[in-house]
């Protein structure tokens, strides 16, 4: 979960602003995202895929970075818990005042976010860039 903290000093410092230990904020996300705290002690294998995917937002959101790139995050969840999961990744987000870069085959989540891009406008743009 803290992992983030090693390789970034300004999110290891910003895990902690409000006087709060950086395990207490992973635990506090954990527990937001609708997991137990003591899965931070157990191993990933242990976890199931959508604790697992639970688990990687939370760590993507310790130390509030600016960006989070959440790359096909909904892909191994059932209905249910792929709304539940959008509803608390996009509050957390917005809690941590972080941009969200959310990439998805699932044209469903498309109404839940202020702007989006297909591939073939991806596409078109790259090409138009590499021929001027």
């Amino acid at each position: 979960m803290l992992l983030p903290c090693r390789f970034s000093t300004r999110r290891a410092t910003r895990s902690t602003e409000s006087g709060v230990a950086a395990a207490q904020t992973a635990s506090r996300l954990l527990e937001r995202l609708g997991l137990d705290a003591a899965l931070c002690r157990r191993s990933a294998s242990e976890l199931s895929v959508g604790q697992q995917q639970r688990v990687a937002a939370a760590r993507a959101l310790v130390g509030r970075p600016e960006l989070v790139i959440a790359d096909e995050p909904t892909s191994a969840l059932d209905e249910a818990l792929r709304e539940s999961f959008m509803r608390l990744l996009l509050g957390a987000c917005a809690d941590a005042g972080s941009a969200l870069l959310f990439v998805s085959h699932d044209a469903r989540l498309a109404p839940q976010f202020d702007r989006q891009v297909d591939l073939p406008t991806l596409n078109r743009a790259t090409a138009a860039e590499a021929s001027a």
